[in-house]
């Protein structure tokens, strides 16, 4: 659970992460939660991202999680945090949408 492993990984998966602060959380009392990650709209001028210790079970889920909560911080500065927030559930599903094929096209490219 490195911030040079994250870099690594969202460079391998071509995930931007310019003007977003990682942050490792390393509380093991997180790993019961089903949670990944959480995104947060502005720290310091940046949108960030919590990587939680359940991100790190693989690299295709750090990959992933890594992704999702980027979309989410998209999602804040496009349509506005509070309508984010406000509308979770249909959100969530543009993101899960959004991360799937993702990931699929991914896949799809180390076949090629």
């Amino acid at each position: 659970m490195q911030l040079r492993y994250v870099k690594i990984i969202a460079e391998k998966y071509d995930i931007d992460l310019q003007d977003i602060h990682v942050k490792i959380e390393r509380d093991e009392s997180l790993l019961g939660i089903m949670y990944t990650g959480v995104a947060n709209r502005n720290y310091k001028g940046k949108g960030r991202i919590h990587l939680l210790p359940n991100a790190f079970v693989s690299e295709e889920e750090l990959a992933r999680t890594i992704y999702h909560e980027k979309i989410h911080l998209e999602q804040f500065t496009m349509y506005g945090y509070e309508n984010v927030i406000n509308d979770r559930d249909r959100y969530e599903d543009m993101v899960d949408e959004l991360e799937s094929r993702f990931w699929k096209e991914r896949k799809n490219n180390e076949m090629d």
